[in-house]
């Protein structure tokens, strides 16, 4: 724990990155209500409201309900900062908050939250003139979209895991027409909408490479799914896995390191932008 102008601030969780900026639990004071010099914004790396926590607010008697604007909704919730847009084709699955000065008050913030979606960055979530506690206001929001594409992600590898050797078997022409294909051949492994399938092809991971999260370990696989556990079909891909490891929803890319060098996909994400 550390302390901010007299109040105890709650230190990193030590899953996290070191550049973690910590929003929720934290004091006030420490909530950043513009980005710093030189960042675009902050891509959200764990986040967990408090009925996920299994901490729900409670009212009891003729008490009023509590004040969604003055409840403490986000029990955890974190990022690193980016300094500007990066492609949303190799985001996917990401989502970014981007805090600015009010344009009505210079002592509030207005704040878009951003999700990269089918390869660009779409806004799905606005606020304006809010004050320090905008995290736990914007905190469900970015759960919900993370959780989604996660999801989403993770469906397409299984369907990709499942249906390949079918595909596999058949003529062209008829795995297209069932939609089993990739391309541009059935016998091709399908790819799955988490980026890992580009760095294979950049020569960033190898097929049969391992990468670790903390104490697990997963390997990946063709087609850009990462595979955990005994049985053969029980892939999964950068974010869904990471949720599913950690107590939080999460951002796999800021968590997932290389392990023969112990680089986070993230930085081979960025290398792969930058070439």
């Amino acid at each position: 724990m550390t302390t901010h102008h007299g109040a105890t601030t709650p230190t990193i969780p030590g899953t996290l990155p070191p550049e973690t900026v910590l929003l929720a639990p934290t004091v006030p004071p420490a909530v950043p209500m513009c980005p710093p010099a030189g960042a675009w914004g902050l891509v959200v790396v764990a986040v967990r409201t408090a009925d996920a926590a299994g901490a729900p607010v409670r009212f009891t008697g003729d008490a009023p309900a509590p004040d969604p604007a003055h409840t403490d909704t986000a029990d955890l919730l974190a990022g690193v900062w980016l300094p500007e847009p990066p492609p949303a084709t190799l985001h996917t699955g990401d989502v970014v908050v981007r805090p600015r000065t009010s344009t009505t008050d210079p002592t509030l913030t207005d704040i878009e939250v951003l999700a990269a979606i089918q390869g660009e960055w779409r806004t799905v979530g606005t606020w304006k003139a809010v004050d320090a506690r905008w995290p736990h206001e914007v905190a469900m929001t970015v759960l919900v979209h993370m959780r989604y594409l996660a999801d989403a992600a993770f469906q397409d590898a299984q369907w990709a895991t499942l249906t390949g050797p079918i595909a596999a078997a058949m003529p062209d022409w008829l795995s297209r027409g069932l939609g089993l294909a990739g391309e541009p051949a059935a016998s091709a492994p399908r790819r799955t909408p988490d980026g890992l399938a580009e760095l294979l092809e950049a020569g960033l991971l190898a097929e049969g490479e391992q990468v670790v999260l903390d104490e697990h370990t997963a390997t990946v696989q063709a087609g850009g799914v990462l595979h955990h556990g005994p049985d053969e079909f029980a892939v999964s891909t950068v974010n869904a896995l990471a949720a599913h490891l950690c107590d939080f929803t999460a951002n796999g890319w800021h968590l997932w390191r290389r392990v023969r060098d112990n680089r986070l996909l993230a930085d081979l994400r960025t290398e792969l932008a930058r070439r």
